[in-house]
């Protein structure tokens, strides 16, 4: 099989303090035909207030559209080969 030299193989370095994640329970899609940003927050269902809801940001991704699309692709194989093993 021929060698793809259009393929980069990356070397991710990471900090500790970003080695643990953050957790979110939600997010938001905004998308634009160049740009797409995807916020992730934290809904704080402890401390609902009549009809307000608490939610902080907790990190906002930034990215061109074409690469989200080729996330939800990604994300969207990744799930289903999940579910055929059983969750």
């Amino acid at each position: 099989m021929p060698e793809n030299n259009n393929q980069v193989r990356f070397r991710v370095e990471v900090s500790p303090e970003r080695a643990c994640g953050t957790y979110a329970n939600a997010s938001i899609v905004s998308t634009t035909n160049a740009e797409s940003r995807i916020d992730f927050l934290y809904v704080d269902h402890a401390n609902k207030q009549g009809d307000e809801l608490p939610a902080h940001l907790v990190s906002r991704v930034i990215m061109p559209t074409t690469a989200l699309a080729n996330l939800s692709e990604t994300l969207s194989e990744h799930i289903s080969k999940h579910l055929e093993h059983g969750m």
